[in-house]
């Protein structure tokens, strides 16, 4: 990588903020594969407590710039002024930024394609986004078999707390959503879906069952496959490379 290199990614990368239609703003990161928009696009939105510069969007940034395709990395919560922290946010929420992102994108690009890791894969099935095609990246999709478990209420009764790498805040509105998202009215989500669609196991994460299940509910074209040894976010060995390969193969046939 020569300091020339270096230079023009620096040239292509941009940000700016999106209104959200509750007013808040939301952050996206641009890379341009090129010197102008190029014909095809990603947008990828991030996991709980995920950010757009998690290592694995880092490298799903450099894989898909290098191919020809710009990537849009969104943050459905973001420490910037008129940002929503977390505890504001809801799946609902997540699935109307990530819709308006895509309205924004789309009018630039002739192709468009959509990512989702983790909660980021939920957020994708509440937005039902209209895309070329669709890749859930070892997605949630049953959240209130684990978060019902594993929350507790604020001393103050206002939010509730989580405890993973470290711990976290949830607002009462997010719990409550989840509360009441039964597998029935996943399904019912499911359907609205028309976008091909492609789930990638983590072969080694904790979400053992979640990512079957939404592949079940789907009726749209779809394709299950499993990347043996990835941990949840795909940072054991190279694991991350054979998910953006297989993504890549999967939006190259629409």
């Amino acid at each position: 990588m020569t300091r020339d290199e270096i230079d023009k990614s620096l040239e292509r990368e941009s940000s700016f903020f999106l209104p959200a239609e509750d007013g808040k703003k939301i952050f996206v990161l641009v890379n341009r594969a090129g010197e102008t928009p190029s014909d095809k696009a990603i947008v990828i939105g991030h996991g709980l407590t995920g950010k757009p510069e998690d290592y694995l969007h880092m490298v799903a940034r450099d894989y898909f710039n290098d191919r020809g395709y710009d990537v849009y990395r969104l943050a459905f919560y973001r420490d910037e002024t008129g940002c929503r922290r977390l505890h504001e946010s809801t799946l609902s929420i997540h699935a109307a930024d990530l819709n308006a992102v895509l309205d924004h994108v789309r009018g630039n690009h002739k192709k468009l394609y959509v990512c989702g890791h983790s909660l980021g894969g939920l957020a994708m099935v509440f937005a039902t986004p209209q895309a070329d095609a669709i890749s859930f990246w070892d997605p949630s999709y049953q959240p209130s078999r684990r978060w019902l478990l594993t929350s507790t209420l604020s001393e103050n009764g206002q939010y509730y707390e989580r405890t993973g790498r470290y711990r976290y805040t949830l607002g009462l509105a997010m719990i409550e959503e989840i509360r009441t998202f039964s597998r029935e009215a996943a399904q019912e989500m499911c359907r609205k879906i028309s976008a091909p669609s492609q789930i990638l196991i983590a072969g080694s994460s904790w979400l053992s069952e979640d990512p079957h299940m939404l592949f079940d509910d789907l009726v749209c074209e779809k394709e299950k496959y499993e990347i043996k040894g990835a941990s949840h976010c795909f940072d054991t060995g190279k694991t991350v490379l054979e998910l953006v390969e297989k993504t890549y193969q999967w939006f190259e046939r629409f």
